[in-house]
């Protein structure tokens, strides 16, 4: 079985538990996007939101989730764990799980803001381990009922490749090199190949498996920007587009 297709069989085992524990008010979808701020927008892989932030025909909720589900891969693990758990609790996600095949077999990682808006580490669920969780609606974790059908061993992702087409040229002009993205004109400017692109306080993030030759053509799709292989190249994790250095734009201005 695929990465992409382990991770759907993931993410459609955990819809209908989450689905039926909902409150009234609540809602939920997979694969869609949350914009926290005018330059930060979230993937989750699963989300519950209040159904007011979803109004309209937009492809995000507007402001935090209240419960967001990551399913993490060997491209994600890192930032599931570390850059993009310290998002949500910076944008108060009040609860926030990480689902993970450990030898073949899943447990997911609970943890809930609490008053000091930093996140605590409040359960791991495991098979024959079940949680029981309060936030953001009362739920039994119980992973021997929920991922009933895994395969004994997953097959490893082939790499991503980003293409020359990957920017079209639909929508908003891209922002000057010393600017941030906003979510308008970053909307229009997704690569192909990436397992997931997200947007992180301005920089457009990919993640995938990526090497010297991706850096160059992304080098070329975002002109004066800084491109940063957040791993050493061909390993899977995140492609990170920085704004022009300082330095850069200084020297640009001089001459």
């Amino acid at each position: 079985m695929t990465h992409t297709l382990l991770h759907q069989v993931l993410v459609s085992d955990l819809v209908v538990p989450v689905g039926l524990a909902e409150l009234p008010g609540q809602e939920s979808l997979t694969g869609f996007g949350a914009r926290v701020s005018d330059d930060t927008w979230l993937r989750c892989d699963l989300m519950v939101y209040r159904k007011e932030q979803a109004r309209g025909d937009l492809w995000y909720i507007r402001g935090a989730p209240l419960l967001a589900v990551e399913v993490a891969s060997d491209a994600s693990r890192g930032a599931d764990l570390r850059a993009k758990k310290d998002l949500y609790e910076r944008f108060a996600v009040p609860s926030y799980w990480v689902v993970d095949l450990r030898d073949d077999e899943p447990e997911v990682q609970v943890y809930e803001l609490g008053g000091d808006g930093r996140y605590a580490h409040v359960a791991r669920a495991v098979r024959g381990g079940p949680a029981e969780l309060s936030r953001p609606f009362p739920i039994r974790l119980d992973l021997d009922d929920i991922f009933d059908r895994l395969p004994s061993r997953s097959a490893p992702r082939r790499p991503s490749t980003v293409t020359t087409e990957a920017a079209p040229q639909a929508g908003p002009d891209l922002p000057h090199r010393e600017d941030p993205f906003l979510i308008d004109a970053f909307g229009h400017r997704w690569p192909t190949g990436a397992e997931k692109v997200e947007l992180w306080d301005g920089c457009p993030v990919f993640y995938g498996v990526w090497d010297a030759r991706d850096v160059e053509i992304a080098e070329r799709a975002y002109p004066g920007r800084v491109v940063r292989l957040d791993q050493p190249p061909g390993d899977p994790g995140t492609m990170t587009i920085l704004p022009a250095p300082a330095a850069a734009a200084e020297d640009a201005a001089a001459g």
